[in-house]
């Protein structure tokens, strides 16, 4: 298993950050690039958690998962991976943190993925681990611009 931890700074209230990771509308995809809404599919959604399917074009293929989101815990949301073509279910996840910081946000990203044995999933292993903090942080800080730009045009 891999994980991936990435911290990061934003002038935006922790609640813009956390609200614009619990948006499981097309908006998705202007948050989160790698996001295609072609292949977003909302089974469930409450008030504090969801089941959502989400794929990513990869060039040789695409990529999903079906994770369970939990945002009932203030300050964080949690997504457990519950089926995937790539990531081992029970033990894959992702987790965004926001806390107050000097006027806006302090933001943790932890990706933790243990890869399936099938080849796909090997090749994705390989990458991740020769390539994931480099991708994840670039990827990370992507999404934390997104939000602020998106939350900036709304204003």
């Amino acid at each position: 298993m891999t994980t991936v931890h990435v911290d990061l700074s934003s002038p935006l209230d922790p609640e813009v950050v956390l609200a614009a990771c619990c948006d499981f509308s097309a908006r998705r995809a202007d948050v989160f690039p790698a996001v295609s809404v072609e292949h977003l599919e909302v089974h469930d959604l409450g008030t504090v958690t969801s089941d959502v399917t989400e794929g990513t074009p990869v060039g040789i293929g695409l990529n999903w998962e079906r994770c369970h989101y939990d945002w009932a815990t203030p300050g964080t949301v949690t997504a457990s991976v519950v089926d995937s073509n790539v990531y081992e279910p029970g033990t894959s996840s992702w987790v965004l943190r926001a806390a107050p910081d000097a006027g806006g946000s302090r933001i943790e990203m932890i990706w933790t993925r243990e890869f399936q044995s099938r080849a796909r999933g090997r090749l994705f292993n390989v990458l991740f681990r020769l390539l994931g903090k480099r991708i994840f942080a670039r990827y990370a800080k992507q999404v934390v611009q997104n939000i602020e730009s998106l939350a900036n045009t709304s204003m």
